[in-house]
């Protein structure tokens, strides 16, 4: 299960790398962070700066460990950094470097580590109960569609689409292979109330489940074609509905608090030189 998304920065102009900080004996360059962060005002360049070195402890931390020599690992550092090496080519010509690729490895070690904790984290149901009950508010929606869509330049492509729909034997099918004539996704998920353009929200929400909008509606994005899939009317999960999601919520909670505490201790211990 994979919680956390990995990002691995790359600067795309830099010929030679200057050290920033030096932590725990290990140097930090600027090789490993995006172009122009010398434009930052003082405050963000603070802020970057204690990422950085944070980063690198708890990097260092985990590269120390098992978890480096575990064949998941490995396999998701050769895949990144395969990744990465292709598109630092593409845009500077050049390879990775050394401070580069140790980033990916501590990006990669510290996303298994996360995806691990989370395995081990256990929330009891009392405290998912506590946490429905007091926090009532949270569990209510507004009233919602769930749409695919389509959206062209013109009313006449629009009606041409809904025309050619009408006549499909397999509605579903057929709406996402047009979709997809038009590079587009076609299925866009559920909305709120507020969360799409009026007019389209209130024109879909009318409909019964599994209608075909029959006319174009015209937002600023274009016309649409739009296939009401199912709607919600206005309402509060019960604790039934909600109570995996409070679950894996606290789970997560539970494991960033902790990181952030380890990374805390690793932090109030270190060898600053700047």
């Amino acid at each position: 299960m994979r919680i956390f998304i990995l990002f691995v920065m790359l600067s795309s102009s830099l010929l030679f790398s200057r050290t920033l900080v030096t932590v725990n004996g290990h140097k930090i360059d600027d090789s490993i962070i995006p172009r122009g962060y010398e434009k930052l005002d003082e405050t963000a360049r603070a802020n970057l700066m204690e990422h950085l070195i944070k980063e690198e402890l708890i990097h260092a931390e985990l590269l120390k460990s098992p978890l480096v020599n575990n064949p998941e690992f490995k396999r998701a550092f050769e895949k990144q950094k395969k990744i990465a090496q292709r598109e630092y080519k593409r845009v500077s010509g050049k390879n990775l470097t050394k401070a580069q690729i140790r980033n990916i490895k501590g990006s990669i070690a510290l996303m298994l580590y996360q995806q691990r904790e989370f395995q081990k984290t256990k929330v009891s149901d009392q405290e998912v109960k506590d946490f429905y009950y007091s926090n009532q508010d949270k569990f209510k929606y507004p009233n919602s569609i769930e749409i695919a869509n389509i959206i062209v330049k013109t009313k006449k492509e629009a009606k041409n689409i809904i025309a050619r729909l009408k006549k499909a034997h397999n509605l579903d099918k057929e709406f996402i292979k047009i979709a997809r004539e038009h590079r587009q996704n076609g299925y866009m998920g559920w909305f709120g109330e507020g969360m799409a353009p009026a007019n389209l929200f209130n024109i879909a929400y009318r409909a019964k489940p599994k209608t075909l909008i029959t006319k174009p509606i015209k937002t600023k994005y274009g016309y649409h074609v739009v296939y009401l899939l199912n709607k919600k009317h206005a309402g509060k999960l019960s604790y039934k509905e909600a109570k995996e999601r409070i679950r894996f919520m606290l789970k997560r909670k539970k494991v960033i608090e902790a990181l952030q505490n380890k990374i805390d201790n690793l932090y109030a211990n270190a060898e600053i030189v700047y």
